[in-house]
């Protein structure tokens, strides 16, 4: 692939350069490493190779402890009430294509009841997404309703009942976060599901999960529907059955598998492998690799197909630095589809997944806490892909390669604490005569506090 430096992606990547070098020199990172979007959206970076998760480690991670009463008369009394408010500017930049922009101010209003007798808690989360700015000609940035319109819904409601040790059972409205089935929380409002689940969170050696998933609500909408319609299809509704277990072995390498089954439309299965060594220098190390594998089932009512990907990753952590490559490759009958949420590949990045048919694709990442400088609470990391795909043929698009950047300020301590400002560009590059080149700007605020 060609490398052209007039093109806005290498010009960004020429001015991150001398940057990125004084990472290299000055190395001190605690919060680094290149995860899929739908994780790294959420969330800064890990401290080193051992606090990075991965998608199967993510999905299985430990859940927030909550308060146990006694008495059901203090359900209510003892409840929390937390307020999660998010301003978000969305800009993009399409070549031949119109400009997609909106400005919006967010919340997310949640009620969470202690866990009575150490069994059964509720929980609910009303969404709203406010439009501050958003000309009805550059609608599509999925922070606000399909016509730049603004909306308010009831996301989460859920009845959560421990019924041995930490075996959790879950119905109603909730936020599931597995690979190919997540919230997906890039913009103002998550994914949200209609399902019923059983998970066991103890965090030993042996977890496991299934569900079903009736219907899901997207990010800009407020109606639940059909996981076969979220899919695109036109056709019967069919519901969504979820199975996935991790193991750990006693050196905390571990191993996973999930397993998505939707009748009549298609089968996915995910698999993935982490490994992670600390030498006594003080370097870690992580390997990890992924296999995922979709394929058409019964009637077929999304066509005929069966495609799979394989992922390796190789991390490297010394004294806060992290450097991650990392390399994809689908397979040449078709790409690989993510209508219920974010994909797990490596190099699932902020505009791009780089998983069309027969891509090959790599990626680079680095990133800093700029601990260097002291106890400053900002962190940034840089994310490099680029895809090569078939020139001729049934499965011919553009290579194209895409960069990201991201800036964070996030105190921990102090009067402060709670808010988090994200910038985040983004920048794709296509080959060729017919390229369609984009360039995302995003402006995010948070401020999460109790007012119960």
């Amino acid at each position: 692939m060609a490398i052209n430096p007039d093109r806005p992606g290498m010009q960004a990547a020429v001015l991150v350069a001398p940057l990125a070098a004084l990472v290299l020199l000055t190395g001190t990172i605690r919060h680094a490493q290149a995860s899929p979007e739908y994780i790294q959206s959420e969330q800064t970076a890990a401290g080193s190779v051992e606090d990075a998760p991965e998608s199967s480690e993510h999905a299985f991670k430990l859940p927030t402890p909550v308060r146990v009463i006694t008495e059901l008369a203090d359900l209510l009394f003892e409840s929390s009430l937390d307020l999660h408010l998010r301003n978000y500017y969305f800009g993009r930049q399409r070549d031949a294509s119109p400009t997609i922009e909106a400005w919006a101010q967010g919340a997310g209003l949640q009620l969470a009841t202690p866990r009575w007798k150490d069994r059964i808690n509720l929980a609910a989360t009303l969404y709203t997404s406010q439009k501050l700015y958003g000309p009805a000609d550059k609608d599509g940035s999925k922070l606000l309703k399909p016509g730049q319109k603004s909306f308010t819904v009831l996301g989460q409601a859920y009845l959560e009942a421990r019924l041995y040790r930490s075996l959790s059972l879950k119905a109603y409205r909730q936020r599931i976060e597995l690979p190919f089935l997540n919230g997906n929380d890039a913009r103002m409002v998550p994914n949200t599901f209609e399902a019923v689940t059983l998970f066991d969170f103890s965090g030993q050696r042996f977890v496991y999960g299934l569900g079903q998933t009736w219907r899901m609500k997207k990010r800009d909408a407020t109606d639940f529907i059909s996981m076969t319609e979220a899919a695109g299809i036109d056709g019967p509704d069919r519901a969504l059955t979820t199975v996935g277990a991790r193991y750990t072995f006693a050196n905390q390498a571990n191993v996973a598998v999930v397993d998505h089954y939707n009748r009549d439309f298609m089968n996915i299965f995910y698999a993935e492998g982490n490994s992670r060594i600390r030498t006594r220098m003080g370097m870690g190390f992580q390997f990890s690799a992924q296999y995922a594998n979709q394929r058409s089932v019964g009637d077929q009512l999304g066509g005929d197909f069966d495609t799979d990907f394989l992922g390796a990753k190789l991390a490297a952590s010394y004294r806060g630095l992290l450097l991650t490559l990392a390399h994809t490759s689908t397979r040449n009958n078709a790409g690989m589809r993510n209508p219920w949420g974010g994909s797990p590949s490596y190099i699932s990045l902020m505009i791009r997944d780089f998983d069309r048919a027969g891509e090959d694709a790599w990626l680079l990442g680095l990133s800093s806490d700029f601990s260097y400088f002291g106890d400053n609470a900002f962190s940034g990391f840089i994310n490099y892909a680029w895809g090569d795909t078939p020139d001729n043929g049934a499965d011919a698009s553009p290579d194209e390669s895409e960069l990201d950047l991201t800036l964070d300020y996030k105190p921990g301590t102090g009067v402060a604490k709670g808010l988090w400002f994200r910038l985040r560009a983004a920048f794709v590059d296509q080959d060729g005569a017919n390229r369609k080149d984009l360039r995302d700007i995003r402006l995010i605020a948070n401020y999460d506090f109790s007012l119960l």
